[in-house]
């Protein structure tokens, strides 16, 4: 229900269909969350061979699945399709989003943010026939120091729980597949271990943002952390109270107040819900773009994704930046 609601809810207008007999890369992700699959590429393979002329690829890591991915473009794909999580279509879409070039998605991630929020189902061969028969629509991206980010990013606690998830993903063979066995409960298992380590850490963030009417308007406060938002999803499931759409040309920033553990645990557990929470909780601008200066470096993560640790980050919207089949 909510995958339908949420593509019913895109407002930019369709585009055209792929075309028949169109070239399509599927950049493939072996190491995701679903890596233990067979024959999965075979189903879809036949699926998308329907009236489409597929090309697998199998890139060794995720700087590799850029530059193929951008090869590809250049050379005139269709489409790229990506097989694999967040942390793949982040480095796909900062790759190829400028050519032009729709991506497509095939969720065999963890959490599958970016397909939950177009919409797009999580299995593959359902998918697979949804880029036959979906459209071709813009939707926005967010700009984080010349960086692009699909879904959300932030700083503080928020980015200590997406790193943490990211570096056990890496840790070994068997910890992936037992993240892969907790699927998307693992998000708020480890928000949940790293807000009862860390709830003490309450950094001073100051917001210099412009609104979208062209108001500027300052906000500096304590608090545990900063989401910047181009979806009210993350985590695989996680609810924020933002109303963030991907397809408004405005993104939201969500400050987490400076309560105690108790109380931070609370307002996970409410997220996770889907259930409201107060303004004394998280409060919530939004803007086009921002200024965040922190009084001390803070890593940020767009993605699932690490950027460098860095006092002052520039965010901006980028509206209709990427096209996506959906």
């Amino acid at each position: 229900m909510i995958g339908t609601a949420r593509r019913l809810e895109l407002g930019s207008q369709p585009g055209e269909r792929l075309a028949d007999g169109a070239a399509v890369t599927i950049v493939v992700n072996r190491t995701a969350g679903r890596g233990s699959d067979p024959g999965w590429e075979d189903a879809v393979a036949a699926i998308l061979g329907r009236r489409l002329h597929p090309t697998f690829v199998h890139p060794a890591d995720g700087d590799d699945a850029a530059r193929v991915a951008l090869a590809h473009a250049r050379a005139g794909a269709a489409a790229v399709v990506i097989a694999g999580g967040d942390g793949t279509v982040h480095r796909v879409v900062n790759a190829v989003a400028a050519t032009g070039t729709p991506i497509a998605l095939l969720p065999r991630g963890t959490a599958n943010d970016l397909a939950r929020a177009l919409g797009i189902p999580t299995s593959v061969e359902t998918a697979a026939r949804r880029i036959l028969d979906g459209y071709v629509r813009a939707v926005d991206l967010i700009e984080v120091d010349g960086r692009a980010v699909a879904t959300v990013g932030g700083l503080g606690l928020p980015a200590s729980c997406a790193l943490a998830v990211r570096d056990l993903k890496q840790a070994s063979p068997l910890a992936r597949t037992a993240l892969g066995a907790l699927g998307t409960s693992v998000y708020p298992l480890v928000a949940a271990g790293t807000v009862v380590l860390r709830a003490g850490d309450v950094p001073r963030v100051r917001m210099t943002l412009r609104e979208p009417g062209g108001r500027r308007l300052v906000v500096e406060q304590a608090c545990h952390g900063l989401l910047v938002a181009n979806q009210d999803t993350l985590g695989g499931g996680l609810v924020l109270p933002t109303r963030s759409r991907n397809d408004d040309g405005v993104l939201e920033l969500a400050l987490l107040s400076p309560n105690g553990r108790a109380h931070l645990l609370a307002t996970l557990a409410a997220l996770r819900l889907g259930r409201p929470v107060s303004r004394r909780a998280v409060g919530v601008w939004r803007a086009i773009e921002a200024t965040l200066e922190c009084e001390r470096p803070l890593p940020f993560f767009g993605d699932g994704e690490p950027l460098d640790p860095a006092r002052k980050y520039t965010v901006r919207v980028r509206p209709g930046a990427l096209r996506v089949v959906c």
